[in-house]
Order: C-alpha cells, then sequence, then structure tokens
C-alpha cells in the first residue's frame, strides 16, 4: 500500500465517521433545538481535525522507515533489528505515538533510527522542535509557569485540551537551547552615540543568599518624537530612541559586550562624540573611562548624571512636605550655583535635626556629581530614560513577581531576552540553529568519501521518493551518522 492510498483511507474512515453523524443521522425537521448541537459538533469536528492530522504525521514517518527498508543502500548494509516506539512525542498537533526500525550499519558498525535521523529529531527528546521554539520565544516574556500554560493551550485540540507543561519541563527546554547569531551588518556612520547604564538586582538560588547584580547598557543614535499631542493637561512630548540596543550581563562583561556591539555596527572613526548618562553609580562612573572608547585622539567623551535620580535624591532630601525649599535648591543646581546651595542645606538641617544623616547623604550625592549633573543640564540633546529601559528589560520578567533564579538559568534566560528585546524572532532562531545549513555544507565538504563507492537506491519506489523529496537534486544517504547531500 502507498503513502496516498494509506491517506485516503485515514480521510475515508475519519470522516465517514463525522458525516454520517452530523449529516445522515441528525433530526432538522423539528422545530427544536438547544445550544448543545452546536456545542457537540464544534468538539466533534476539532476531534476529527485533531485525529486526521495526528494519523498523517505518523504515517509519514513511519512511510520514511519503510522507504529506507526498502532500498539497497539498506538491503547490502543495514540489518534491522526490528520496530522500536516512539511514544508520547509532542507536536504543536498533540502527541502522537510512531513506530521505526532501528538499524545496524556493517559498513560503519553503528547503530541509528532511519526516521529520527531523517528527520532531525533531537534523541530522548518529549518535545518536537517547533514546540521548542516556541516555549523559548513565550519565555522571554512570560513566567516558566504561565509559558507552560499558553504553549499548552496551543498543541492539539482547539475547544479541549489535556496536555500539561510544567514550569521545570519549560526550564528544562530553555536551559538546553543554546542559541547561535552572528549577525554581520554594515558599519553606520553616526557623529553621536549614547549610552544609558544602570543595574538590576535579581533573586538568586544557591548563591548564598546573594542577589545577583545584573549590569545593563542602552546605546543609541538618537532621539525621535514619537508624538506631541497631550494626553493628560500635565502630559509632555513623547520621544523614543534611534535604533537602540540592549546589552546585560551578571559576569562582569558588560565594558566588554557594549564595546563589541559598537565595534561591529559603527565606524568608529566616524564617531566625533560619546555621551553616557545613569545614575553616578561608582562603577558607572568608571565605565566611560575605558580607552577603548577613546576612538580617535578627537573624540569627546563625557558622562551625565540622569534626571530621574537626582530629583530622587533631593526629593528625599527635602521629602514633599517642603515643596519651596525642593524648588529652591533645584534652582540652585541647575543655575550651578553650589555656593548657596550648600547654605541652603545646612540651614535645612537645622530645621530638621532628625534627619541629619539622611540629609548629609543625600546633599554629599549631589556635591559629588555636580560636575555630572551640569554636563546633564548643558546639553540639551541629552536625556536619559534608563530607569524606564531597566524596568522593561529586565524587572518586567525578572523581578515583577517573587522569584530566584539559579546562575546557569538566569544567564540562559537573560541571552534570550535580550535577544528578544534586540528584535531577533526566537522562534526562527531555535529552527535556523537545527537546519544551520551553512555549518551542514562545511562538513560535507570536509569528509572525504569516495561517491563512486556509494551504493544509492535502485527501487522504482524508493528512487521516486527521494527524487520528489529533493526536486531531482539531491539524494539523501546515511554515512558516518550525518546526512550527506550528493548533487
Amino acid at each position: 500500500m502507498n503513502i496516498i492510498t494509506k491517506l485516503n483511507e485515514l480521510i475515508t474512515k475519519n470522516f465517514n465517521k463525522f458525516i454520517k453523524n452530523y449529516f445522515n443521522n441528525m433530526n432538522y425537521i423539528d422545530k427544536q433545538g438547544t445550544f448543545s448541537n452546536y456545542y457537540n459538533f464544534i468538539n466533534d469536528l476539532d476531534s476529527f481535525n485533531d485525529s486526521f492530522i495526528k494519523d498523517v504525521i505518523k504515517s509519514y514517518f513511519e512511510y520514511i522507515d519503510e522507504c529506507f527498508f526498502n532500498s539497497s543502500y539498506r538491503r547490502i548494509y543495514c540489518k534491522s533489528n526490528g520496530f522500536y516506539e516512539r511514544k508520547n512525542f509532542v507536536t504543536l498537533f498533540g502527541e502522537i505515538t510512531f513506530k521505526r526500525r532501528y538499524y545496524y550499519d556493517t559498513n560503519t558498525n553503528e547503530y541509528f533510527f532511519f526516521t529520527d535521523l531523517f528527520l532531525g529529531l533531537p534523541k530522548r527528546k518529549h518535545f518536537d522542535p517547533f514546540v521548542c521554539a516556541e516555549i523559548c520565544d513565550q519565555a522571554t516574556t512570560e513566567s516558566y509557569s504561565k509559558t507552560g500554560k499558553i504553549i499548552a493551550n496551543k498543541i492539539g485540540k482547539r475547544t479541549t485540551n489535556n496536555i500539561n507543561l510544567n514550569r521545570a519541563t519549560i526550564r528544562n527546554i530553555v536551559i538546553s537551547f543554546n542559541p547561535e547569531h552572528n549577525e554581520v551588518n554594515e558599519l553606520k556612520r553616526v557623529e553621536k552615540l549614547f549610552v544609558m547604564l544602570d543595574e538590576k538586582f535579581i533573586g538568586s538560588q544557591f548563591n548564598d543568599g546573594k542577589d545577583f547584580m545584573t549590569k545593563a547598557s542602552v546605546i543609541f543614535e538618537d532621539y525621535e518624537k514619537e508624538y506631541s499631542y497631550k494626553k493628560k493637561d500635565n502630559s509632555k512630548k513623547r520621544y523614543k530612541l534611534v535604533n537602540p540596543h540592549s546589552c546585560a550581563s551578571i559576569d562582569d562583561t558588560l565594558l566588554e559586550d557594549t564595546i563589541n556591539y559598537i565595534y561591529n555596527n559603527y565606524d568608529v572613526n566616524f564617531i566625533k562624540e560619546i555621551n553616557f548618562m545613569g545614575d553616578c553609580a561608582k562603577w558607572i562612573k568608571e565605565f566611560p573611562k575605558s580607552n577603548w572608547f577613546k576612538f580617535t585622539s578627537n573624540t569627546k567623551v563625557q558622562f551625565a548624571m540622569d534626571n530621574f535620580h537626582f530629583k530622587q535624591a533631593l526629593m528625599n532630601l527635602t521629602t514633599k512636605k517642603n515643596e519651596d525649599v525642593y524648588e529652591a535648591l533645584l534652582e540652585y543646581v541647575n543655575s550651578n550655583n553650589k555656593k548657596d546651595f550648600n547654605l541652603l542645606v545646612e540651614q535645612f538641617k537645622d530645621l530638621y535635626p532628625d534627619r541629619t544623616e539622611v540629609i548629609e547623604n543625600k546633599q554629599n550625592y549631589i556635591l559629588n556629581n555636580w560636575n555630572e549633573r551640569q554636563t546633564y543640564l548643558n546639553n540639551k540633546y541629552i536625556k536619559c530614560s534608563m530607569e524606564s529601559h531597566i524596568s522593561h528589560i529586565l524587572a518586567d520578567l525578572f523581578t515583577a513577581r517573587p522569584k530566584a533564579y539559579s546562575e546557569n538559568g538566569l544567564r540562559k534566560l537573560l541571552q534570550l531576552r535580550l535577544l528578544k528585546i534586540n528584535g531577533i524572532n526566537i522562534k526562527e532562531l531555535y529552527l535556523n540553529n537545527l537546519i544551520n545549513p551553512l555549518k551542514i555544507n562545511n562538513e560535507i565538504n570536509n569528509l572525504k568519501i569516495n561517491a563512486n563507492k556509494i551504493l544509492f537506491p535502485t527501487d522504482t519506489k524508493t528512487n521516486k521518493y527521494f527524487n520528489n523529496f529533493y526536486n531531482l537534486k539531491h539524494l539523501i544517504i546515511y554515512k558516518k551518522k550525518k546526512l550527506v547531500l550528493f548533487n
């Protein structure tokens, strides 16, 4: 029985059963009915669709094995050790169980399942690559448990679904993904470049109770107005970053990552000015001092204290009860009047002796970063929105809800999150990493195999299958655990 005949039988068997029930056996004459009629119809249609598609997949898998079993190469070199079932293999269309033969190649002294080899199915994996790709993509925006629920609802039936994907399963799939993404871009030419810096502490497991300090940077070229109309009476014009790129690391490699991105994407000899912004933490102020950012002898490198942390410190110093003092101190800073700023703070400190320590801490914070604040004020094109970006990049996934990560788990999930944030399609990346045609071609070129000694299938049935699949251009044979293509 060929594959066309088998599929026709599947269609006839499944569809006839469905047709008879709803088109031959139903009473459509009486003027009576309930919603249960529609409910039963949709559920049975869903069951028919689910069953038929899974039968097609199963038939295709088993037909591949049958073709190889009947080939001349198998007859001469390979022994069949009987059938083995691959049970409960989860595809996007539901769970399937299929049979395939286990072969021993006397030419290479190796055992293999040809169906698994031909399709590139991962060994001892319960989920097919399309399901894993969906999981890795969803895990970059949702928790593991929620990811499991979302993906489970995509698998198999649409009306009823009994698939269960727990958080441990999701985590294991994410951890096992090793994304390889080496995008080569033409170097861009810009005169100004901006880098925002901040850190986020993420809960840890197995780390002596210490949270992971995750340092992050956002590199961008400019700002552009997103809209100018006012949503509220007190709303301001909204701007967005031009070509932003995010980097983050728990391994203290942020400097290296940031430098690599700039050198691989920009003509550094054309950059005249690079502006760094942040909250003036020690590591942030040291960051721009790296010689790598001095692209040429004329490159201007400067650091500015961002608006958010400055005003937060000033508000903590004065509190909301003293708005007049807040406005006066703000004016002194904006006019670069350090003398009157200190004088007013000292007078304010006398009014609240119980807050002396807090006032002095915030005063010192502002004074120690006075020049950096003036840099921000004197360059109107500098605007820092790192606090919202750190929330979007890290807090939204890692700290919005109480949870903790192992070091390995956090490193892998952070890697995927950054790829997602930077516009990479995770599902395509997962599948392309498996296809990886460049790697396959390199391996083929490195293999020294005498094609004249290879015996291709000679029987008409098998040759027809292989030729149709590769459009008369290629044949596939098994050799040294690799699929080798020959023109």
